[in-house]
């Protein structure tokens, strides 16, 4: 089983997205739809202050799922968030391959030259922390600062026999329902509802350090979100095991790598990205699992804060 799993007037304008000399983009908060890579991608834009953007999950997840997590920003930072193809207000898929992580990436890039910003900040959590290695080591000249968050560079076969051992409680939860999902036919609507409650009340909260706070958190956190089956089945074959380590010398962006002491994913992998990356600030949330924003919400935001504004 594969497991699914911040100073001078120069220098803070590129914090903000924009360059020396001219005043970086002051974006309308609101909902929007712009033709993308020959796609209807949606966007919110929420928050007033420097640019964040967020790199979304290519495993099946609206925007309100990320907001969830980054909505304290907001009061001090300009966040911008996308449906991915396929999710939400954004136009269907054409191809298996736009759900993966690659269009992930291209509809972030062109998303923020839509938005007319130079270098943007940006934050990736889990699986998008994963992909903002790749979005990063891809293309650095187009961010300003990356914030990887519970994320991990490496996953290796040997990774999951281990991860099996360690949590046969999580893995059997995992099997009875991939037992549930093969086992006759649901219509596309029922499957995403079904694998929405397999995330919301079943899975995400062995990811929280303390599962009870997790337990009585977690449906309100996701209650607007939407789920896919279809980009969740497409995860497992878009990543599988996977080694980006290579990649990591290759970013030279101002980063931050923040770990859970209670995740699943071990400490030991986000450090990797952080020593990787010249300067880099790294951040272990004692009391959180997966989900430091939510769970550790003050010390998140004062990290966050202080490392895009120095404040």
């Amino acid at each position: 089983m594969k497991s699914r799993l911040v100073l001078g007037v120069t220098f803070a304008l590129l914090l903000a997205g924009g360059t020396a000399g001219a005043a970086p983009p002051v974006l309308a908060n609101g909902s929007f739809v712009a033709e993308l890579n020959g796609f209807m991608i949606h966007y919110e834009v929420h928050g007033h202050g420097p640019v964040l953007m967020a790199l979304p999950n290519s495993w099946g997840l609206t925007w309100e799922g990320l907001r969830a997590l980054y909505r304290p920003l907001e009061a001090n930072l300009t966040m911008v968030y996308f449906d991915p193809r396929g999710m939400g207000k954004s136009s269907p898929i054409r191809q298996d391959s736009d759900m993966g992580m690659a269009a992930v990436r291209e509809d972030f890039d062109a998303l923020r030259r839509h938005l007319g910003l130079g270098k943007v900040n940006v934050i990736g959590w889990s699986n998008g922390a994963i992909n903002l290695i790749l979005l990063a080591s891809e293309l650095p000249d187009t961010l300003a600062s990356a914030i990887f968050l519970h994320g991990s560079p490496r996953y290796s076969q040997e990774d999951d026999k281990e991860f099996q051992k360690k949590n046969p409680d999580l893995v059997r939860v995992y099997t009875e329902f991939f037992k549930e999902m093969d086992s006759g036919p649901m219509s596309p609507e029922e499957a995403d509802a079904r694998v929405k409650r397999f995330n919301v009340e079943e899975t995400f909260v062995y990811l929280w350090a303390d599962r009870e706070v997790g337990r009585a958190k977690l449906k309100a956190m996701y209650a607007d979100t939407g789920f896919s089956w279809r980009h969740t089945q497409y995860q497992g074959k878009d990543l599988g095991a996977y080694d980006f380590r290579d990649r990591l010398p290759r970013i030279k962006t101002r980063a931050l790598v923040i770990a859970g002491a209670h995740d699943l994913i071990p400490v030991e992998r986000a450090r990797e990205i952080s020593q990787a990356i010249p300067g880099s600030v790294f951040v272990v949330f004692a009391r959180s699992g997966h989900f430091a924003p939510v769970e550790e919400p003050e010390a998140f935001v004062a990290a966050v804060r202080g490392f895009l504004t120095g404040k």
